[in-house]
C-alpha cells in the first residue's frame, strides 16, 4: 500500500519508472530495467542500468489500453517465486503509469507543433538558453540558424493553403533528415524554422546550411505545385553571448539574406 501511495504521486515518468525499479529491487534483484512506450508514433525507451543475459518482459495495459512494455535483466534466471511476485509489482504501477504517461503525452503534444511534428517555439527559447550554457561551460561550439521558407504567403495566395501546408512538411522533413541526431530543429513561427547545430561554428555552420538549402531546392515539385525555396541567416556562439545576442544576429543574417533576393545563405561570422 505505501508502493501504491508514493508512485501515484509522481506524475514525472522517468522518476516514476527510477522508482519503481529501486522499490521492485529489494524483492526481486536485477541489473536493468526498462521501459518502452509510443509517443506519436516513435517509440521511446527508459533504460536503468546495464542489461544481462537474462530477462522477463511484460505487456502493461490498463482498461484495455496499452502502456508499454516493462523488462527486466540480470545475469541469472528469474525464479516462479519472483516472478509471481514482481506481477504483483506490476499491478501496483500500472495506474500510476497510465497517469504519468497521459501526463507526459500532453507535455509531448504542448511542445510540438502539430503540423510538422517538430519541436515548436514554445521550447525553443529554453533550449537555446541550455545549449549557450553548456557550449560556455565545456568551451564547445553552437551555431544558429534562423531558416525562412520563401514566399509562402505567395504559395498559400496561388496554389491554397493545404499546399502551402505540404511545402512546410517538406521543409521540415528535409531539415529533420539532413541534419545530425544531435542537431535540434524547431518550427519558429509560420514560415520560419530555426536549427541549433551542437559543435558547429564559423564555415562548418555555413556549410551546412548551403547543403540545407540546395537540397530543398532541389526537391520534387510533386505533391507540392511549387519547389518550396528557403533564406538561411547563421551565427555562431561568440564568448560574452546570451539568448538574446546570438538569436538576434541570426535572424538579421536572416533578413540580409531575404533582402540579398532569397534562396541564399548570409552569415554573421
Amino acid at each position: 500500500m505505501a508502493l501504491a501511495v508514493s508512485l501515484a504521486r509522481n506524475l514525472d515518468l522517468e522518476p516514476l519508472i527510477e522508482q519503481f525499479s529501486r522499490s521492485a529491487g529489494d524483492y526481486v534483484p536485477h541489473d536493468s530495467l526498462s521501459f518502452r512506450h509510443d509517443v506519436a508514433g516513435s517509440e521511446q525507451t527508459i533504460l536503468i542500468g546495464a542489461a544481462g543475459r537474462h530477462a522477463c518482459s511484460y505487456q502493461l495495459t490498463v482498461e484495455d489500453t496499452s502502456l508499454g512494455t516493462l523488462s527486466l535483466t540480470r545475469c541469472r534466471r528469474f525464479d516462479e517465486t519472483e516472478l509471481a511476485t514482481l506481477e504483483q509489482l506490476l499491478g501496483i504501477i500500472v495506474y500510476p503509469l497510465r497517469n504519468a504517461l497521459l501526463y507526459y503525452r500532453a507535455q509531448h503534444e504542448a511542445a510540438t507543433d502539430r503540423l510538422t511534428g517538430l519541436a515548436n517555439r514554445s521550447v525553443f527559447g529554453d533550449a537555446l538558453a541550455r545549449e549557450i550554457s553548456r557550449a560556455q561551460r565545456y568551451g564547445s561550439s553552437l551555431a544558429l540558424l534562423m531558416v525562412d521558407l520563401d514566399n509562402l504567403k505567395l504559395i498559400n495566395d496561388r496554389h491554397g493553403h493545404s499546399a502551402g501546408d505540404r511545402a512546410l512538411q517538406q521543409v521540415a522533413q528535409a531539415l529533420r533528415t539532413s541534419l545530425r541526431d544531435s542537431d535540434q530543429v524547431f518550427r519558429y513561427a509560420g514560415d520560419e524554422f530555426a536549427v541549433l547545430l551542437i559543435g558547429g561554428e564559423g564555415s562548418a555552420a555555413v556549410e551546412v546550411a548551403e547543403r540545407l538549402r540546395t537540397q530543398v531546392a532541389e526537391l520534387s515539385p510533386e505533391p507540392v505545385p511549387v519547389r518550396p525555396t528557403l533564406s538561411i541567416g547563421v551565427s555562431s556562439l561568440r564568448t560574452d553571448d546570451d539568448t538574446q545576442a546570438l538569436f538576434e544576429r541570426a535572424d538579421t543574417a536572416l533578413y540580409a539574406a531575404k533582402r540579398a533576393g532569397r534562396n541564399c545563405v548570409y552569415s554573421t561570422d
